[in-house]
């Protein structure tokens, strides 16, 4: 056997550059420790220089603000939401008025009205007249008015005659 081998030399070459990464890196992290440390205690320090008290106060004062603010804000998103609700509804809304107003455009000059009731979906008519071809006309108009989808459908309830003040009487009945 050689006497110039050494196995042993090779593997204290290894353990020795790893006690030296070992060293480096218990260095750098004893290092790192006492760097946050240090950095902590300035900003410790900071911290208590600065007035505390008075950033206390700003605090108090904001979250005060805000929390007044939360609650106009909670009225002014209910406030919105009724809004909306009543555009909605005025929307899908029939405007009566002007119902009324395109029948009564309809009847003729020497036609009285006596009752003229409008619901949602339904409007009733009851006129008087001297002269049946007065009341043809405003059921010629009426039925015009049916044609042009201005109303649904048109129901003529009745036809009568009074013989004490010669006037002839007719009740309509529209659905909108």
């Amino acid at each position: 056997m050689s006497a110039d081998i050494n196995l042993l030399l090779n593997t204290n070459d290894e353990s020795l550059k790893r006690k030296k990464t070992v060293k480096i890196l218990s260095f750098v992290a004893v290092v790192s420790l006492m760097g946050i440390g240090i950095i902590s205690l300035i900003i410790f320090l900071l911290i208590q220089v600065i007035n505390p008290l008075s950033i206390k106060k700003e605090q108090d004062e904001i979250l005060r603000k805000i929390s007044q603010l939360q609650g106009r804000q909670a009225k002014l998103f209910i406030v919105n939401n009724r809004i909306n609700n009543i555009t909605e509804i005025l929307k899908k809304r029939r405007d009566l008025p002007k119902i009324a107003n395109m029948f009564l455009k309809k009847t003729p000059n020497k036609l009285s009205i006596g009752n003229l009731e409008i619901d949602d979906k339904v409007i009733s008519l009851t006129a008087k007249s001297a002269s049946l071809s007065v009341i043809g006309e405003l059921i010629n108009n009426l039925t015009d008015m049916v044609r042009q989808k201005e109303i649904a459908s048109l129901t003529l309830n009745s036809l009568s005659f009074d013989e004490s003040t010669n006037d002839y009487q007719v009740s309509i009945k529209g659905e909108l």
